[in-house]
């Protein structure tokens, strides 16, 4: 209501900062404005190839993965469950104790499910290549769905971002503008999702850095480098001279120019020599394509832009190295370095923006399920014997980690003990008859 209100016939709303009972006041000195990079960076994913291919793939592969919605049930167990690796045992026993999924008609599942693939898809890109994302809240405040979120990308080269001026400093606002918009929000209206910026000039620690940033010079080089090459391919300079070496009229050679383009036009000629009166020299002026060795800059550039991402390069037609094993571990190497940090940074910015809103004394969160990505699967007899091997566990409690329903059964809920075990008090002979 309050972004139709807005972007309908509303002045300029000025919003109170946060910290405005500690006498912080927002002024242009503050401000923090978008950098210039912005824009080249959205220009380099739209316009070199290279850089598309990376990124593309990077949000696209991440906007597979959906988060869902959970009630925490169990506090005790949750914390066991923030404690252990994502891919272990463990992790998954005590999200069986501590989290319960929310039901279809909650208000925080509907926002989830509001959240399409396309949505996913252009939050992960903007990220993946200006470093931060700004999603505007709209709050729906009447009828039935009264409190649902509704999420709005904003451009981020038109967003200043406000701090403010006493110690320490904090962000308190932020200034929008856009096609007939031009308005202030708080923080409470803005999700910011950024990369680590470690830049304190002209504040820039208070916004994202962009890994096209850190490869500015690359990206400059792996650009010319292939305006270089298109160029020696489309002939667009003079490859040499060719001259005679005795005395010659320019009428004459005007004609024998003029005749050796019809020659070269008439496609019977083709892979036919053409004769020529006279002794003629040529003198090269311009490089071979290999003589500048572009081909092998551009692969090295390229090569930078994966480390730069994390992205490895053997996902995207590099054959020198693409064998199954190298793919698979390529693409559990993809997951674990790339696509989960982001998803979790995002998730984490979700969770700070969003679920503090409700205060109905459910207490949400939200997770991933990786279950469906092959290559982050563990070689499930592998987890069954590890799961067979641990009597302490309820034969239900082992299914769940699996993801099978629970069966009804008493004998399903009891710590199922091996026969052949039995205490070392329980032997016929004495401790003190064994050997050392």
């Amino acid at each position: 209501m309050k972004w139709i209100d807005k972007l309908f016939g509303k002045k300029e709303t000025k919003t109170k900062a946060v910290n405005n009972m500690m006498g912080v006041t927002i002024n242009a000195s503050n401000a923090i404005f978008p950098s210039w990079q912005t824009v080249e960076a959205i220009n380099q994913y739209t316009t070199i190839d290279d850089i598309y291919s990376v990124i593309s793939y990077l949000a696209e592969t991440a906007a597979r993965i959906p988060f869902y919605g959970y009630e925490v049930v169990d506090d005790v167990a949750m914390k066991g469950y923030k404690r252990h690796d994502f891919k272990s045992i463990q992790k998954k026993y005590y999200k069986t104790k501590a989290l319960q999924d929310l039901q279809q008609d909650d208000i925080f599942m509907k926002m989830l499910n509001g959240i399409s693939y396309e949505d996913r898809i252009m939050y992960y890109t903007i990220l993946y290549i200006t470093g931060e994302l700004f999603l505007y809240k709209e709050v729906l405040e009447l009828g039935p769905n009264a409190g649902m979120v509704t999420l709005h990308a904003l451009n981020n080269q038109n967003v200043t971002v406000l701090v403010s001026d006493s110690f320490p400093q904090r962000v308190v606002g932020y200034r929008y503008f856009d096609v007939g918009f031009k308005g202030t929000f708080t923080t409470d209206d803005i999700i910011h999702v950024k990369y680590y910026n470690p830049t304190i000039t002209n504040g820039q620690q208070f916004r994202g850095l962009s890994p096209l940033q850190v490869l500015t010079k690359r990206v400059t080089r792996l650009d010319a480098g292939m305006n270089a090459s298109v160029a020696q391919m489309q002939n667009g300079g003079i490859p040499g001279i060719v001259y005679e070496k005795a005395d010659f009229g320019v009428e004459e050679l005007g004609q024998r120019k003029n005749d050796f383009a019809k020659y070269l036009k008439n496609s019977s000629n083709k892979g036919a020599p053409y004769f020529a009166a006279g002794e003629m020299g040529y003198l090269e002026l311009g490089l071979k394509l290999a003589d500048m060795e572009v081909s092998d800059l551009q692969k090295i550039d390229f090569t930078k832009i994966c480390n730069a991402y994390k992205f490895p390069e053997v996902l995207l037609n590099n054959t020198d190295s693409s064998t199954y094993n190298n793919m698979n571990t390529a693409l559990k190497m993809l997951y674990t370095n790339s696509i989960l940090p982001n998803i979790h940074l995002f998730r984490d910015a979700l969770i700070r923006g969003i679920l503090p809103m409700y205060t109905d004394g459910i207490q949400r969160t939200i997770e991933i399920d990786i279950s469906d990505i092959p290559a982050m699967q563990e070689d499930m007899k592998t987890q069954a014997d590890a799961l067979n091997a641990m009597w302490w566990i309820t034969p239900n409690e082992k299914r769940e980690i699996q993801d099978f329903e629970m069966i009804e059964e008493d004998a399903m809920n009891q710590i199922i003990i091996d026969s052949g075990k039995q205490l070392i008090t329980d032997l016929t002979i004495s401790i003190d008859d064994l050997p050392l």
